[in-house]
């Protein structure tokens, strides 16, 4: 119960990605978003004494997709030019604005599990590199190594883009753009996701939270680390406006710290969840064009929105109102 002994409205809201190709509704995607927004809503539904539920609910939905191999995450993550994986994660809880994430992280499977770790068991927001390998160690009773195995799907897909770039280290902010184009009907299906998972919650208690997952795009420099990474960009919760979760290409989403701005929106009584992903995608697309990513939101009072200037994006919703899953694959 809330300090006034109101009980909210409370529900998860999870994406896959968004796409700048029209999503085809495959039974392997619509069976994953609904199993992983069931699973993480029964943190939810559990006594409102637990005060990490929101935290626990997002943290549950992402490494669910991480461990799916369906998404643009953990075990899909894809590869870097010097064909290696490297993943960024961030986890924040809107109670007392408590943050982790991590960077450039390889030989994990959970990659948002270590960002978890990194907000509650160390004096740090942010940990990148070898760093996050020294860590998953310490906590090794917790976090499992893993190796991501270079499959023949993803070593054929890496030939295929590099043939498209003549240089090592050319620009590639166009690459998830015209991936799709490029690619033949079986690809289509199988690379389908912009990039980036992602879960915004809220509690019996009003509590939020937001956490998000991603292997970053194709062919990127070693080094680089996108906004899945940057507290403010691919995520932000505070109990004081609601949570946020970006997707798309991440480099516009951290020069307009996208989520901090649509948590901002929220903080006016004028502006819902809806309203607020509508003006931050809005923003977006008056920057940087269309096709260039989409965000989720939870505002204070338990509604939820959904907003993308691609052609589509995959969500998940469930609350207590209704708690069937809802499955769409785009923002209308």
């Amino acid at each position: 119960m809330s300090s006034n002994g109101k009980c909210f409205d409370f529900g998860i809201l999870i994406h896959g990605g968004a796409s700048v190709e029209k999503i085809k509704k495959t039974d392997g995607i619509t069976r994953s978003l609904k199993s992983v927004v069931s699973y993480s809503f029964d943190f939810l539904k559990r006594s409102s004494s637990n005060k990490t539920a929101a935290v626990d609910s997002v943290e549950a939905a992402v490494s669910s997709m991480e461990d799916s191999g369906l998404f643009n995450a953990g075990i899909g993550a894809p590869l870097t030019i010097d064909k290696t994986v490297e993943m960024d994660a961030s986890i924040m809880d809107g109670r007392d604005l408590s943050a982790g994430s991590i960077g450039m992280a390889t030989g994990i499977k959970n990659p948002v599990k270590v960002a978890r770790l990194t907000m509650e068991r160390t004096d740090h927001v942010m940990i990148v590199s070898d760093g996050v390998t020294k860590l998953s160690k310490l906590f090794g009773d917790t976090i499992e190594g893993y190796s991501h195995e270079i499959n023949e799907k993803k070593m054929k897909e890496y030939c295929r883009l590099l043939k498209n770039f003549r240089t090592k280290w050319k620009k590639n902010s166009k690459l998830m753009m015209t991936l799709s184009s490029m690619a033949s009907q079986e690809e289509k299906i199988r690379h389908q996701y912009y990039s980036t998972v992602g879960a915004v919650a809220i509690d019996k208690n009003g509590n939020v939270a937001s956490a998000v997952s991603s292997g970053g795009i194709w062919l990127k420099m070693h080094g680089r680390i996108g906004d899945s990474a940057i507290i403010g960009s691919g995520i932000y919760a505070d109990n004081k406006s609601g949570a946020a979760c970006a997707t798309g290409y991440g480099e516009y989403a951290m020069r307009l710290c996208l989520c901090k701005y649509a948590c901002d929106q929220m903080q006016s009584k004028k502006n819902s969840a809806g309203l607020s992903s509508k003006k931050t995608v809005d923003m977006l697309t008056k920057r940087f064009g269309k096709n260039t990513g989409g965000i989720i939101t939870v505002d204070t009072k338990g509604r939820f929105g959904i907003a993308c200037n691609t052609r589509s994006m995959s969500t998940a919703l469930i609350t207590n109102k209704n708690q069937k899953p809802t499955i769409a694959f785009g923002c209308d």
